[in-house]
């Protein structure tokens, strides 16, 4: 029995919109609110962080227009059920002391009151906790103040169900901790009774709450405290979206609370499993024990909804029949129900690019307070005219070096690239900078080293106004369903009605019975597809079953090529190199089931959530198209030396914060580096102590850390095309019966990126002869090639030692080209044509490999796309895989050679990381070498 609830105060459950970055938009507030009213769920918070009104201009009352939107949000909220909590956040600026500041507020509340809202909230988090010198006059503490200006707003108001989110949210940040907190222990004893708290649980992000922890708080605050959940929460990370179940949270916890208010993903659609399985939660029987903690809830579970056990389904059914909330069940229930959101024609608008994320040039940046909810370090969200009403879109949206200098990725623009002074400095300079740039590359902080201790806090400019009307704000966009806002309505409204009962129990079968339409499209998403979504985008603290088996596969493969090191080995039918192979083929059939989820997507009629997805699921794609890549490399490639400490290296075992590791090959003993590399300082990120940012990257910063080149944090970051691109892009091994296909693509982009066939129309393969056929006829095993559904559309070719390489260039290609083209005559004085210059290059071949440019760039690399490739990872990923093969054999570095005339090729490869190495007068003046270490 909870002592501290309430008795007159319904028990809250819902959603706060409470995250940093774009607000949600009026329409998708309003069909939020039919969909919760479906789900059973019954509180809605209005706390965006970025809105302007709310936060960071907290004083200014509502216009005519705004107030009217706002009016209209709140009836909608009353003719669905839901209570309507309006929060504002005056902490930033406000004097505690200063009659006329809590005037403002009073009056900025009061105004919303006319609208209609009968329930508020006041936040303090996120904001410095030293006061004014007026305040230190007035009131003993900072907690002092805050529960003065909020019991008087909360009288003047008439005591309306209202809540309090205070500095001090977290048992983490409790100074010095929850029991002994001043801070703490003021609010239980001053604030008034019938207020509610906020509280994340243990940390920011709480992996477990569990009923010790909240009766603990609850005993401090002297009230049971409303729970605001980041679980779901996605606001502090680029590359994750949360779409696993509700989750880490006992049904035991419900009679010591007051509510619990998810704070969930910044994408809209994306929360309908949130939402789903929290409303499973709140309405599941307490009378036994459940699943719900995580260490108790198997991360290795597969979800088979049409093809599980008898003794499974026996589980599954006694858990059912006593209400019990089993995480697994509750995502089965929540799949079966999106499906048909997924499937419910929904237009899309937006821009593809997440705006309230910055990509940091650096992995590292100064630690500031953590936010409730996860502030950003920057956005690039779009600024609005508040007059206007617009967005206007930033002048850039990149923050790494533009690969792509105009669209397609080569521009038509041919100019010269002139060296400055700067650039001829000497070689020995470029070379101890780049060996300095090798020195501080670091992997993506996901293991908690070097990483943030605390997210960095959001910038007050990106703040909008949210209240804007929906139909003013329309960005940039490739593709719009044709539909008017009336069939808009239609369809949200049909699909919420869909939504089945979420107490029913006809869920042990997944049975769904698509259109007509749907059946007999082969392109539908189906439940197997959603399976692997949401396996790939699970939780802030494990991944699901599928990716854990993808996770698994690549690492096992890696660290045991050497079974098929060499042309004998592989042909070998001992069972080891067997099983290589099958398990190389089993990794295939996975990464197929994502690119089959990518296709399929691309045609859900919710193109809404296709828009809310395609970034995260474009980059998840691409980078698992990287690893196949890399795997069929391991069999098809050079030779892996069997004493390379890269393929060595563990894997980071993530989800071992749980309780053991789901890794049955591997030992997983934090006091090793057998999982994760792990040492004795690791312990506290293996146990979940650890806040989830500082495994930033989710799934792909696990493969990116399982590669050689793991240190290479600016190939793995890129911003998703701002048009849906359904292509997708397949890497591989080069083969002999790609020759003629690498010819025609390194003609069609020898000018520069442009099309320079029909300068040498009487020597075809003069050009190709001259840049990629001494790499594919000496150094085929480091070659790859790029298929975009069309055929080939690019290459990268690799060359592990560059002093062996040119050896045998000079003793058999140069040989057999003099042979092929002999040298002009020219005895009139003609000038030579653009073929017989080649021609005399091949004549009058000079080597120059400087010792200190072989002995800190060994490798030689080369890579050409055709101007259809207009995806900016493309080159990043392909560069990511020929730098990771030469590495796996030891490179510490690779070079490039550009025609000073290449601009744009010369932009490529330096917005893939190579700096411009100076040379000796002896080299050719004609020429510029690129380097990067590795």
């Amino acid at each position: 029995m909870n002592h501290h609830r309430q008795q007159n105060n319904k028990f809250l459950c819902g959603v706060v919109e409470g995250f940093y970055g774009r607000p949600w938009t009026a329409d998708q507030r309003k069909e939020l609110f039919k969909r919760m009213s479906v789900m059973g769920l019954n509180t809605y918070m209005y706390a965006p962080k970025d809105d302007y009104k709310h936060r960071a201009y907290w004083r200014e009352l509502y216009s005519v227009e705004e107030a009217e939107l706002l009016t209209g949000l709140i009836e909608a909220a009353k003719e669905n059920g839901i209570l309507f909590v309006y929060a504002l956040s005056p902490g930033l600026d406000i004097t505690f002391s200063a009659a006329k500041e809590v005037n403002c507020l009073k009056k900025k509340l009061e105004q919303v009151a006319h609208f209609g809202c009968t329930a508020f909230a006041l936040l303090f988090d996120d904001i410095e906790t030293d006061m004014c010198e007026a305040d230190k006059e007035i009131f003993q503490s900072f907690a002092y103040a805050q529960v003065s200006v909020t019991n008087e707003a909360y009288q003047h108001l008439g005591q309306p169900r209202f809540l309090f989110c205070p500095t001090e949210y977290c048992a983490s940040r409790a100074v010095p901790n929850v029991r002994s907190s001043e801070y703490l222990n003021t609010l239980g004893s001053r604030l008034l009774p019938a207020i509610d708290v906020l509280w994340t649980g243990p940390k920011v992000i709480s992996r477990i709450v569990s009923v010790e922890s909240i009766e603990e708080v609850a005993d401090v605050l002297k009230r049971s405290p409303v729970i605001w959940d980041n679980i779901h929460a996605n606001d502090y990370d680029q590359k994750r979206v949360y779409l696993g179940p509700y989750d880490g949270r006992p049904t035991d916890l419900i009679p010591c609370l007051n509510g619990v208010l998810t704070n969930p993903n910044c994408e809209f659609e994306v929360n309908f499993m949130a939402l789903h399985t929290l409303a499973q939660w709140s309405q599941s029987s307490t009378s036994r024990k459940d699943s719900t903690l995580l260490p108790s809830s198997p991360v290795s579970a597969d979800i088979q909804l049409e093809t599980e056990g008898d003794s499974r389904r026996s589980d599954s059914t006694s858990a059912i029949d006593t209400g019990a909330y089993v995480p697994k069940l509750a995502l089965r229930k929540a799949i079966k129900d999106w499906i048909h959101v997924i499937n419910t024609p929904i237009s899309g608008s937006g821009s593809t690019l997440k705006p309230s994320i910055h990509i940091p040039p650096a992995p590292t940046v100064p630690p500031v307070m953590p936010s409730l909810s996860l502030p950003l370090e920057q956005t690039s969200l779009p600024s609005t005219d508040p007059l206007l009403e617009k967005p206007v879109l930033p002048s850039s949206v990149f923050t790494d070096h533009n690969i792509i200098p105009d669209n397609p990725l080569i521009s038509s623009v041919n100019t010269c690239v002139a060296v400055t002074a700067s650039t001829i400095s000497g070689m020995n300079d470029a070379l101890d900078a780049l060996a300095d740039m090798a020195a501080v590359k670091s992997p993506m902080p996901i293991d908690g080293l070097g990483a943030d201790p605390e997210p960095p806090q959001a910038v007050l400019m990106n703040a909008v106004n949210s209240l804007a009307c929906d139909d003013k704000i329309v960005e940039n966009v490739s593709e719009l369903m044709e539909c008017n806002n009336d069939e808009l309505s239609e369809g949200a409204s049909i699909q919420s009605r869909k939504i089945s009962h979420l107490n029913s129990d006809d869920d042990d079968e997944m049975q769904i019975e698509p259109s007509s339409e749907s059946a007999a499209d082969m392109n539908s998403l189906v439940i197997a597809d959603v399976e692997v979504l949401i396996d790939l985008f699970y939780l802030p603290f494990e991944h699901g079953s599928f990716a854990l088996l993808l996770l698994e596969e690549f690492h096992w493969l890696k660290t045991n090529s050497a079974l098929v090191n060499s042309m004998k080995d592989r042909q070998s039918n001992s069972p080891e190199v067997l099983e290589w192979k099958e398990r190389a083929k089993a990794f295939e059939d996975k990464t197929k089931r994502v690119s089959t989820m990518f296709t399929h997507m691309m045609h859900i009629p919710n193109r809404s959530l296709l828009y809310d997805l395609y970034p995260y699921v474009w980059d998840m794609a691409g980078v698992i198209s990287l690893l196949q890549g890399f795997v069929k490399w391991l069999v098809c490639g050079a030779g892996i030396k069997n004493d390379s400490l890269h393929l060595k290296e563990g894997i980071t075992c993530f989800s071992c914060m749980k309780v053991g590791c789901n890794f049955s090959h591997f030992s997983c003993n934090a006091s090793s580096v057998n999982c994760a590399g792990a040492t004795n300082r690791d312990k506290p990120s293996l146990s979940g102590d650890q806040e989830p940012w500082v495994f930033r990257g989710g799934l792909q910063a696990e493969f990116q850390r399982l590669l050689p080149i793991e240190g290479a944090n600016d190939l793995f970051m890129q911003h998703p095309p701002s048009v849906i691109n359904s292509s997708l892009y397949i890497i591989r091994p080069y083969t002999l019966q790609d020759e003629d296909a690498v010819y025609e693509i390194c003609n069609k982009t020898c000018d520069d990126g442009l099309d320079g066939t029909d300068i040498f129309p009487e020597y075809p393969r003069l050009v190709g002869d001259k840049f990629v056929g001494g790499f594919l006829t000496l150094s085929p095993d480091y070659s790859f090639v790029i298929d975009d559904g069309d055929g080939l559309c690019g290459y990268i070719l690799a060359v592990l030692d560059a002093k062996a390489y040119l050896s045998k260039y000079e003793a058999a290609w140069l040989t057999e080209m003099c042979a092929k083209y002999p040298a002009p005559n020219k005895s009139d004085g003609s000038s030579l044509t653009p073929a017989e210059e080649i021609i005399i290059g091949f004549h009058n071949y000079k080597r120059y490999l400087p010792a200190n440019l072989y002995n800190s760039l060994p490798s030689i690399v080369r890579m050409s796309l055709l101007m259809r490739v207009t995806d900016l990872s493309v080159p990043k990923r392909m560069m990511a895989c020929a730098l990771s093969a030469l590495k796996a054999n030891g490179s510490t570095g690779a070079y490039c050679e550009v025609n000073v005339g290449d601009k744009h090729i010369m932009n490529m490869y330096t917005g893939l990381g190579f700096l411009q190495i100076p040379m000796l007068d002896e080299y050719s003046d004609e020429v510029v070498v690129l380097g990067r270490p590795l």
